[in-house]
């Protein structure tokens, strides 16, 4: 995976009549106290990644004093590790996978401030005609999954939660399980319902995906996240950054063409039309029920707390260590 790094320079805005000479002097030393964000994502940049660089491209980020660079990511848990020992002053990975690692590793060095896909893609995924169009339909049914993904233990809290009978399901662990549904090896699939059963859509078509959580197994996905030390002595910084993401969000919202051309000027080699795609349907997961109404970023506790409950019983994360307000807090987040 090849990673891009793209920095915004800090413009400075032309002078008012009688104050010309003061700022022409004083616009280098703005220009050079601008402050350098180096920002790591998740995975490799996709759709839900819209307003970050629509905050870079429209100078949101420049306005708050931030010249930002941003770099692809190859999972939550590198961003994590990343940030953790200070490769990179802010995150963006997955909220349970922070719990997970701050569990695992027995560490309390890092926090979210925001929450920004918080309605879990995960779900079933079947073709059309398959019968599978509601929970108890994948008993006595063929599972291909990859062994990462069974590993998790989201799809038997899925069964659990849906008095479903595994013994029942025949599981065929392969990496090829998206083929294995398409080539009819397979009855179903668990994967993320945008964008991997789009892509299966594209082949051949699907069932509605069964969402993990609407049947009541939600685990919190990317976060904003930053070390509670950089935190500490930057806390303009993340608030500047939360502002300009939090504007630039409101744009993508207004205008998806306008947000798919400054990320193209950003990812240029990518495929245009599949990112236009996951900029519209992803902003369906950026909040769940509890926080529909609420700001952008926003994370409820009742959410996160189930969140850490779900890896607890069936993740293995170690019990008792991570508690909500350890690994969140809204404080940063823009004032609405």
């Amino acid at each position: 995976m090849r990673e891009q790094m793209n920095r915004v320079f800090r413009s400075v805005a032309a002078p008012l009549f009688g104050l010309a000479v003061a700022a022409a002097l004083a616009a280098p030393t703005m220009a050079a106290e601008a402050e350098k964000v180096s920002v790591r994502l998740a995975f490799t940049a996709g759709g839900i990644d819209a307003p970050i660089f629509v905050a870079a491209g429209k100078g949101y980020f420049a306005a708050e004093g931030l010249d930002v660079t941003i770099v692809d990511g190859d999972g939550s848990t590198g961003t994590i590790q990343a940030v953790g020992n200070g490769s990179f002053n802010i995150g963006i990975a997955g909220l349970g996978a922070l719990a997970q690692a701050s569990a695992t590793a027995g560490f309390d060095i890092i926090t979210a401030v925001a929450g920004l896909v918080q309605k879990d893609p995960s779900s079933i995924i079947a073709l059309k005609g398959s019968g599978i169009t509601k929970p108890k339909d994948i008993e006595g049914k063929r599972f291909a999954t990859e062994a990462g993904n069974l590993s998790d233990g989201m799809i038997t809290a899925f069964a659990e939660a849906n008095g479903i009978d595994m013994n029942t399901v025949k599981i065929i662990v392969t990496d090829a399980y998206q083929q294995a549904l398409l080539k009819g090896d397979a009855d179903f699939i668990n994967g993320w319902a945008n964008p991997d059963g789009d892509h299966i859509a594209a082949h051949a078509p699907i069932e509605e995906p069964i969402l993990f959580a609407d049947h009541g197994v939600n685990i919190l996905g990317s976060s904003v996240i930053v070390r509670k030390d950089y935190l500490a002595g930057h806390e303009a910084v993340v608030r500047g950054f939360l502002k300009a993401l939090t504007k630039a969000h409101d744009d993508v919202l207004a205008d998806p063409a306008e947000a798919l051309k400054y990320f193209m000027q950003y990812r240029p080699d990518f495929n245009a039309e599949a990112i236009a795609g996951e900029i519209k349907v992803m902003e369906k997961y950026r909040k769940t029920a509890r926080t529909i109404d609420k700001p952008f970023g926003y994370v409820d506790a009742e959410d996160l707390s189930q969140t850490i409950s779900l890896l607890e019983k069936y993740s293995g994360m170690p019990k008792g260590f991570v508690k909500p307000e350890m690994i969140y807090t809204g404080a940063y987040l823009p004032t609405p």
